[in-house]
């Protein structure tokens, strides 16, 4: 018997049980040949991670576009899966992740030794200009950033470093970009993108900033010379 046949009230039981009990028993997940720690995650992300559904949109647009004579500056690397993913899979020539948070990169670090690999890190926020800003560190790891702070939320000062002091501490210019840095798009100096870089993956956030700032940093990238390759929800592929 399957579990839609199953009475609703047994299917709630199942439900719970999932959640309460399987799920924060679990410390490992494995997502497209690259092996993950979830042992410090929420259950709703570890069943978001174990259901394939985690970065869906990245990863599918990294592997469409992205090939192995590609150097890859992330914006946000997160528990390290895309930029695990752009190694391990894609094999990339470089790839340099910035990511201020030192939490998630406690959790980034861990998950490239579980694939034995080392990270390439950049310990910053990206911005508009070199300098220090405030970093909200409350709640899931994919909610850091610096436009969103509840009343509740944890903030830390973090070194902010703009496009041309990213680039001068890779090891090559980028050729590709890729951006999920929770809102804070709208901070960024798009204007500076090396004229190297010839593929952006970005997730935009209309529900975080809205749908006029949304809108704005669509227009910079194609002032820049891209055009809209393709959209997935909210995340876009710009080629130029």
């Amino acid at each position: 018997m399957s579990t839609l046949a199953l009475p609703a009230f047994l299917q709630n039981f199942l439900t719970r049980w999932h959640f309460k009990v399987t799920l924060p028993a679990k410390r490992r997940a494995r997502l497209h040949g690259i092996a993950l720690d979830i042992s410090g995650m929420s259950p709703l992300m570890k069943n978001h991670i174990l259901e394939g559904r985690y970065e869906f949109q990245e990863r599918r647009l990294a592997d469409r576009c992205l090939t192995r004579k590609d150097v890859v500056l992330e914006l946000g690397g997160a528990i390290g899966f895309i930029g695990l993913f752009c190694r391990k899979v894609i094999g990339v020539k470089h790839h340099v992740t910035v990511e201020p948070n030192p939490n998630t990169l406690a959790m980034l670090k861990r998950n490239y030794q579980l694939n034995k690999l080392t990270p390439d890190i950049i310990e910053a926020a990206a911005a508009a200009e070199d300098g220090e800003i405030s970093l909200d560190v409350g709640g899931e790891f994919w909610e850091n950033s610096i436009v969103t702070a509840g009343s509740s939320a944890k903030r830390i000062t973090v070194p902010s470093l703009s496009f041309p002091s990213l680039v001068q501490r890779m090891p090559e210019p980028p050729t590709a970009l890729i951006c999920d840095i929770e809102g804070a798009e709208t901070h960024l100096d798009l204007a500076q993108i090396p004229p190297s870089v010839t593929r952006i993956i970005i997730e935009l956030h209309p529900s975080i900033v809205g749908e006029a700032a949304t809108k704005a940093v669509i227009n910079q990238i194609h002032f820049l010379g891209f055009h809209t390759r393709t959209v997935e929800e909210n995340t876009w592929l710009f080629i130029r």
